[in-house]
C-alpha cells in the first residue's frame, strides 16, 4: 500500500477536529511561507540584476578604454606620418581649399553639404546641421598670414589627405575632426568646413601650447571653435629630424559618442545615465569630477571663453555610502552600490577606466527592482491564493479533501520531482537533459529557466576546456629546461596574467659562433590573441636561429616574415636578443623596442644597461633595420632579461615596482643560483602586489657567469 493511500485512509478515519486543526495551521504556515519565498525571490533577482549591471559597466569601460586607446595609438601613427612629410622635399602645390573659399558660392569643393553628424549648437541647445566635405581638408591661416597662402608646406600638408580620410573612416562616429597646426600658425583640418570664428589662432589654443611645453600627448576637453560643442581633444607634438618640434597634430573626440547610451538604453532604461568620472583634490576633500555625461543636454559655449567655469562633481546625498564609493574609484576597483541620485534611490555600478577615474552607470532602483517586485507579487499572490484554497477547502467534506490530497499532491509535487532527478542528473555530469513541464505558472517559469541554463553550462564547460588545452598549449612552447654546464647557470620563468599570455623565451645554439643564444619577447596585450601572435613569432625565431647570417640581419629576417602575418593590425613583438660567446668572454646582442638587458657586476657594486639603438620593435615597419652590439662579460656576472610586467606592477597603493627594487634583489642574492634569485624576484613582486590582480604577463631569464671558458 502506498503512502498516498494510507494518507487517505488517515484522513478519513479522523473527523473534522484534525482537519480544521491541520487547516488553520497550515493557513498560517503558506501565509508566513509565501511572505519568505516571495522576499528571497525578489532578493535573488535584484542580486543577479545588479550583478548584470555591474558586467555591463566594466564591458562598457573596457569598450571605451579600447577604443580611446586605438584613437592615441592612431594619433602617433598619423604624427609620425606628418613628421616623415614634413621632413621630405615639397612638391608642386596642388589646387587647395582655405576656409574663405568654403563660405564662398563656386568656390567650395564639389561635395560641399550638409552632414547629420555635424551641427552648431544654439543658446538653447538646438542643434543646427553643419555643412563639412569628406573629399578635401581645410587650410587655414590667422589673420595677418597671407603669405601662407603660398607656402611650401600647403604641398606636404596637402600629402596627408588621404591618411586623414582613411583614418577617419575607420575610427568610427566618436571621432569628431583631425587637424595639423604648423608653429608658422598653417593649419589643416579634416573634414573640411568653413565655420572658423572671427581672430581666431589655432597656435593660442591650450592643446596647441600644452602639447608644445609638455613635449608629450596631451588629453583635455575643449570647445570646438566651429560648432560650439564640448568635446575632448587629444593632441601631440611633431618634430623635424633634429627634434625641434615644428607644430602639432591632434584629433577631436566626441567623448559621449563612446559612453554606450543607445545601447544600455535599449538594454536597461532610458532612464540610466552613464559617466566617465575621476578623483580630484580640491579645497576640502577628495571629490569625483565629471569628465563625460551621456544624455546631459548640449548648448552652445563661445571658444573663446573656453569651458563653463562651473566644475561638475557626481554627487549624492549619502555621505557614507559615497565616501566608500569614492574610495573605491580612487583604488581602481569595480563594483555596485546602492544609494541616492538626485534625491531618487538608484543602483551605482563602476568599473575603473584608464587608470585614472571610472566608468559609471546610474539607473533607478525602480528599475531594477520591477521584476523582482513583480515575480515577488506572483510568489506572494500565489499564497493567498493557496490561502484561501486551503480555507475554502476545510468546509468540504472529507472525501473532497481526501480526493484533494491523494490527486492534488502528485499533481503539484510531479514537476518539481521531475526537475529534482533532473538535477540530480546535472550534478553526476548528464548535461543532455530536458525538462518537459506545462503548468502555466511559475513552476513552468522554473523548468524554462531551468532549461535555459544548461546549455550555458555547457557553454562554460566548453569554453574552460579550450582555455585549459590553450593554456598547455603555452606552456609546452616554452622550453622545459634550461641549458646546463659552458661555464653558465641559466634560469627562466614565464608568468602569464590570463589563461595564455604573450611573453615568450627561448634558449638555442647560435649557428656559426656557437656558445649560447637567448630570445626574450613581448607582445602587445595579454590572453588568447597575444599567445597567437606569440607563436607565430615564435615559429619564425625559431626558423631563423638555424640560418648562418649575423644575428641582426636574422632578426631583421623575423621582422619581415612577422609584418606579413600581422598587417595593418597595429600589434608588434618587442625583441631583445643576447648570444654568448663560446668562451662566456663576450656576447652579441640586439634590442627590438624592447626594455635593455642589464649586467650586473657584484663584486665592484655596478651595473650596465645594455640599451644598444633605439630600434623598432617586430611587425611594424617590414624595412626596419637592427643593429648588433656586444658587450665584454667577466666571471661572478650577472645578466638579467625581463619584461616590463615586473617593474611595472603595482600594489594597493598604486605604487609600481621600480627598476631600483629589482636592482636590490639581484645584488642582495648575487651569491645564490640563477634559479633562487628568479624565484626571489617572483616572490618580491608577488609580495609587493599585496593581493593585486596581476596586470601584466612576468618573464624573465637569469644567466650568471659562473667562469670563463678559456679553452
Amino acid at each position: 500500500m502506498s503512502i498516498r493511500i494510507k494518507l487517505f485512509a488517515l484522513l478519513l478515519a479522523f473527523s473534522l477536529i484534525p482537519l480544521l486543526v491541520v487547516s488553520i495551521i497550515s493557513r498560517k504556515g503558506i501565509q508566513e511561507l509565501g511572505h519568505v519565498q516571495s522576499e528571497n525571490l525578489r532578493t535573488d533577482m535584484i542580486k543577479i540584476l545588479t550583478d548584470e549591471m555591474h558586467q555591463s559597466a566594466k564591458d562598457s569601460a573596457k569598450l571605451v578604454q579600447q577604443q580611446a586607446v586605438s584613437l592615441e595609438f592612431a594619433l602617433k601613427a598619423i604624427g609620425a606620418e606628418a613628421e616623415d612629410v614634413l621632413n621630405d622635399p615639397a612638391g608642386i602645390t596642388p589646387k587647395v581649399y582655405f576656409s574663405k573659399d568654403f563660405n564662398t558660392q563656386g568656390s567650395r569643393p564639389a561635395d560641399y553639404g550638409p552632414s547629420a553628424r555635424y551641427y552648431v549648437l544654439s543658446e538653447q541647445g538646438q542643434k543646427t546641421p553643419s555643412s563639412i566635405s569628406l573629399e578635401e581638408p581645410v587650410f587655414y591661416c590667422p589673420e595677418g598670414k597671407d603669405r601662407l597662402h603660398h607656402s611650401k608646406e600647403l604641398a606636404r600638408l596637402y600629402m596627408l589627405k588621404q591618411d586623414f580620410k582613411s583614418f577617419f573612416n575607420e575610427a568610427g562616429t566618436a571621432l569628431h575632426r583631425i587637424y595639423i597646426t604648423l608653429n608658422s600658425g598653417l593649419h589643416m583640418a579634416y573634414p573640411g568646413h568653413g565655420n572658423y570664428p572671427a581672430n581666431y589662432d589655432p597656435r593660442k589654443r591650450s592643446w596647441f601650447t600644452e602639447a608644445v611645453t609638455t613635449g608629450a600627448t596631451v588629453w583635455d576637453k575643449f570647445i570646438d571653435a566651429s560648432t560650439g560643442q564640448q568635446v575632448y581633444t587629444l593632441s601631440k607634438p611633431i618634430r623635424d629630424r633634429d627634434g625641434k618640434t615644428i607644430g602639432v597634430v591632434a584629433i577631436d573626440i566626441q567623448l559621449v559618442e563612446l559612453l554606450r547610451k543607445e545601447d544600455l538604453t535599449s538594454q536597461w532604461s532610458s532612464a540610466i545615465q552613464a559617466f566617465v568620472v575621476g578623483p580630484v583634490e580640491t579645497a576640502n576633500r577628495v571629490e569625483l569630477r565629471i569628465w563625460a555625461e551621456a544624455g546631459h543636454k548640449e548648448t552652445n559655449i563661445s571658444w573663446m571663453t573656453g569651458l563653463p567655469s562651473e566644475i561638475r562633481y557626481l554627487q549624492s546625498s549619502d555621505k557614507s555610502t559615497f565616501d566608500q564609493l569614492l574610495n573605491a574609484i580612487t583604488k581602481g576597483k569595480s563594483g555596485v552600490i546602492r544609494m541616492p541620485y538626485n534625491e531618487v534611490d538608484s543602483v551605482w555600478a563602476f568599473a575603473p577606466f584608464r587608470n585614472e577615474g571610472s566608468y559609471v552607470l546610474i539607473t533607478p532602483e525602480r528599475v531594477i527592482t520591477k521584476m523582482p517586485d513583480r515575480a515577488s507579487n506572483q510568489a506572494l499572490t500565489l499564497s493567498k491564493e493557496l490561502y484561501v484554497a486551503v480555507g475554502a477547502a476545510s468546509l468540504f467534506t472529507l472525501l473532497t479533501v481526501g480526493l484533494v490530497a491523494f490527486l492534488g499532491s502528485r499533481k503539484v509535487l510531479k514537476p518539481l520531482l521531475v526537475m529534482t532527478d533532473a538535477a540530480e542528473k546535472i550534478s553526476e555530469g548528464d548535461l543532455s537533459v530536458h525538462v518537459d513541464v506545462s503548468t502555466g505558472d511559475e513552476r513552468e517559469t522554473l523548468a524554462n529557466a531551468f532549461n535555459q541554463m544548461i546549455p550555458k553550462l555547457q557553454d562554460h564547460m566548453r569554453i574552460s576546456k579550450s582555455m585549459e588545452l590553450a593554456q598547455e598549449v603555452h606552456t609546452s612552447l616554452l622550453p622545459a629546461e634550461a641549458p646546463h654546464g659552458n661555464g653558465l647557470d641559466i634560469s627562466g620563468a614565464s608568468i602569464s596574467c590570463d589563461e595564455t599570455g604573450g611573453d615568450y623565451y627561448d634558449f638555442y645554439t647560435p649557428p656559426v659562433t656557437g656558445g649560447t643564444g637567448i630570445l626574450l619577447g613581448d607582445v602587445t596585450g595579454h590572453g588568447v590573441s597575444a599567445a597567437l601572435l606569440m607563436t607565430t613569432g615564435r615559429a619564425h625565431l625559431k626558423h631563423t636561429s638555424g640560418h648562418k647570417e649575423p644575428l641582426a640581419v636574422r632578426i631583421g629576417e623575423v621582422n619581415k616574415l612577422l609584418c606579413e602575418d600581422i598587417g595593418d593590425t597595429g600589434r608588434f613583438m618587442t625583441l631583445f636578443c643576447l648570444e654568448i660567446s663560446p668562451d662566456n668572454s663576450y656576447a652579441t646582442y640586439v634590442r627590438a623596442g624592447h626594455d635593455p638587458a642589464t649586467v650586473y657586476t657584484p663584486a665592484a657594486g655596478e651595473k650596465q644597461d645594455l640599451m644598444g639603438s633605439p630600434m623598432l620593435a617586430l611587425g611594424i615597419f617590414d624595412e626596419s633595420e637592427y643593429e648588433e652590439f656586444s658587450v665584454d662579460l667577466k666571471a661572478g656576472e650577472i645578466i638579467f632579461i625581463g619584461t616590463d610586467g615586473i617593474w611595472e606592477a603595482r600594489n594597493t597603493k598604486d605604487e609600481m615596482f621600480g627598476r631600483d627594487r629589482l636592482d636590490q634583489i639581484i645584488f642582495a642574492h648575487a651569491g645564490r643560483s640563477a634559479a633562487e634569485i628568479q624565484q626571489e624576484i617572483i616572490a618580491e613582486v608577488y609580495k609587493f602586489q599585496d593581493g593585486m590582480e596581476q596586470e601584466d604577463d612576468i618573464t624573465l631569464v637569469i644567466i650568471k657567469v659562473n667562469e670563463l671558458n678559456e679553452n
